[in-house]
């Protein structure tokens, strides 16, 4: 196991933190880490009949649209579950009767902390979406059937809203069965 030998907090943003130094390596030496600290996040199927609700942004750090699921920035001091929540209001305008944990996956274990936390939002009621200022949001509604085949042929971008589909689609092969 790897322990810090000596490390500083050489960035401290609004979403990431970056921590540089040295660590001891198990059994004898050293080698330098550099790790992105981020509090967590959730991400949000919306499944509405047969369709997931879909995201469609603009993110700078890949200079693309891409297609997501709902997802948010876990705050401090926040429960997932409820932050899960306000991200699938805010995002979409939509409150689910049914909010079901799906799992929790680290995002890129190599170099950052981040633990992202799956869920399904069922018995979805429009109450109208309450985007952040600076969140220029367009909703997409995509039948199962298309979401399948997207999958089928690595046709997300997005790894989180890769696994949250495949794990939505497990959740409701695994009902199927009962």
């Amino acid at each position: 196991m790897e322990k810090w030998k000596e490390s500083s907090l050489v960035y401290e943003g609004k979403i990431v933190s970056l921590r540089v130094g040295s660590v001891e390596l198990e059994g004898n030496g050293t080698a330098y880490r550099e790790v992105v600290e981020h509090p967590g996040g959730v991400c949000i199927v919306p499944l509405l009949e047969n369709r997931v609700i879909l995201v469609k942004q603009f993110r700078i750090a890949i200079g693309k649209y891409i297609l997501e699921a709902p997802a948010g920035k876990i705050e401090k001091g926040d429960n997932p579950v409820e932050r899960g929540k306000k991200e699938l209001l805010e995002e979409t305008g939509y409150e689910a009767n049914s909010f079901e944990y799906l799992g929790s996956a680290y995002s890129s274990v190599g170099y950052c902390s981040e633990i992202i936390h799956f869920y399904l939002a069922t018995d979805l009621k429009f109450k109208g979406a309450k985007p952040e200022v600076d969140e220029k949001i367009e909703l997409i509604e995509m039948p199962l059937e298309e979401v399948k085949e997207r999958l089928r042929q690595f046709g997300f971008e997005d790894s989180k809203t890769y696994i949250a589909l495949q794990a939505m689609l497990y959740k409701l092969s695994e009902e199927k069965k009962d």
